[in-house]
């Protein structure tokens, strides 16, 4: 119950107060002249108070819409060295003390892709070292010279690390089969259109000059000779190709990233295809190849397929552990060290000692170890000049970790960061917009995707 000046009042005395202030309600039945909605309008909008602007107020009248405001900034916690643990000057924090394992003719003639067992066109050859693949690795060419991979006459499966050159082995089996035969056309299968886009514009530079009746295409028409696609739009060019009956024109089919076979939502779509290409017992090579794929010989049994696994890395990878607040080099670790950190059972500072040490943060939000650990770690990272890979394990710690590493990020110079900006707004012109989240963290540097 309110008070009035006459009194208290109830509801039913202020709704009838409200409904004679602003006129907006008439009896049943009973329709209100134009005059009486014209002067309750009237009084509604010169009830609206005029906005404010204090001093530190900037009223902007153009038609960009402005940057968000930029959240609060946090330092990255310091990471100090430890005198308990020397280090070994070949295990560094990062990949700079690391030489990269480089191939030369010297060690093996087969290393160079100008031998003559690969059968290559010097134009193309010239091509991939102008793309700066002079030499091959050991691995890619026991691969490549396995019994009946160069003439097509077999289908491969094959796994190795990320970097490892992968894509390489597939390429020269692609392009050798294409130049061979003027008629024949090539499809590579890859799990995302943002992939497709990148590796077409590496493919046109690898082929040009090569043939003129050679062309790369990330769409369907009938005239190119090598395709990239994804796995759905695949299955209908094979389609289409079947009801054509122009399907004896396909020679070779490369399954990139074979492991999304697994996959829930797309998988399907990947096992659909190699299962019709399989049936139609044409000669059709298929090529499959993963980082992560842990039955390499199932696979080809079923693909009926030579299969080579290799573990070559030509940087090498060194392992840390984190554990409240404190790094641990996991190389001289037994696995009962392993089991242990995993469960916290046992005091690591008992089994080994750390080699580096993580400040505690005063900022709330990195209260926990965990996060401060990621942070500092990242940030360190991107301030020597290298890049930093997080993974997740929801699409909302994505967002918050992001957001949380791009409010630590060192501030860069005007160029770099006109040069972000350029990038929000491109983001911004695209058909599906841009990520609210992403206009705050891309102009610090940091990008994050969640998977759909």
């Amino acid at each position: 119950m309110a008070k009035h000046s006459n009194g208290p009042l109830t509801s039913v005395d202020l709704l009838r107060i409200q409904q004679q202030g602003h006129g907006t309600t008439s009896d049943p039945g009973y329709k209100r002249p134009f005059e009486q909605i014209s002067s309750a309008v009237t009084r509604d909008e010169s009830s609206i108070a005029a906005p404010s602007f204090h001093k530190a107020s900037v009223l902007l009248c153009s038609g960009r819409r402005p940057l968000p405001q930029q959240p609060k900034r946090l330092t990255a916690s310091t990471i100090s060295r430890t005198n308990d643990l020397k280090i070994d000057p070949g295990h560094e924090t990062t990949s700079s003390a690391h030489v990269q394992w480089k191939p030369s003719s010297s060690m093996n003639p087969l290393l160079e892709l100008s031998h003559s067992r690969y059968g290559l066109p010097d134009s193309l050859v010239k091509n991939f070292a102008s793309l700066g693949i002079k030499y091959i690795y050991p691995w890619q060419s026991s691969c490549l010279l396995g019994r009946g991979l160069l003439t097509g006459e077999k289908n491969l499966v094959y796994t190795a690390p990320t970097g490892g050159g992968k894509s390489l082995v597939a390429d020269v089996l692609m392009l050798k089969r294409v130049l061979e035969n003027p008629h024949t056309k090539a499809m590579l299968v890859l799990p995302y259109v943002a992939l497709v886009q990148e590796k077409a514009n590496w493919l046109r530079r690898a082929v040009e000059g090569v043939d003129k009746n050679v062309d790369v295409s990330s769409q369907m028409p009938e005239s190119k000779r090598r395709k990239g696609r994804t796995s759905r739009s695949a299955n209908m060019l094979v389609n289409t190709a079947i009801e054509q009956c122009n399907i004896d024109d396909l020679g070779i089919v490369i399954l990139d990233e074979l492991h999304m076979i697994d996959d829930d939502h797309r998988g399907y779509l990947m096992e659909l295809l190699a299962t019709k290409i399989l049936s139609l017992e044409r000669n059709v090579q298929i090529v499959g190849m993963s980082a992560t794929l842990p039955n390499t010989q199932l696979l080809a049994e079923w693909l009926d397929a030579k299969y080579y696994e290799s573990k070559f890395k030509p940087i090498a990878v060194d392992e840390y552990l984190v554990c409240k607040n404190s790094i641990y080099p996991t190389s001289p670790l037994s696995a009962s060290y392993r089991a242990a950190s995993q469960t916290y059972g046992s005091e690591l500072s008992q089994l080994t000692a750390p080699c580096r040490k993580i400040q505690a943060s005063t900022h709330r939000e990195l209260h926990s170890p965990v996060m401060n650990a990621v942070v500092a770690l990242a940030v360190e990272t991107a301030s020597e000049g290298y890049g930093a890979l997080i993974f997740c394990g929801s699409r909302q710690a994505c967002q918050k970790t992001a957001l949380l590493v791009s409010q630590a990020m060192p501030d860069v110079g005007k160029d770099i960061l006109e040069q972000r900006q350029d990038i929000v707004h491109d983001l911004r012109s695209t058909l599906v917009g841009l990520d609210e989240a992403l206009e705050v963290t891309v102009p610090r540097g940091v990008a994050f995707h969640r998977k759909s």
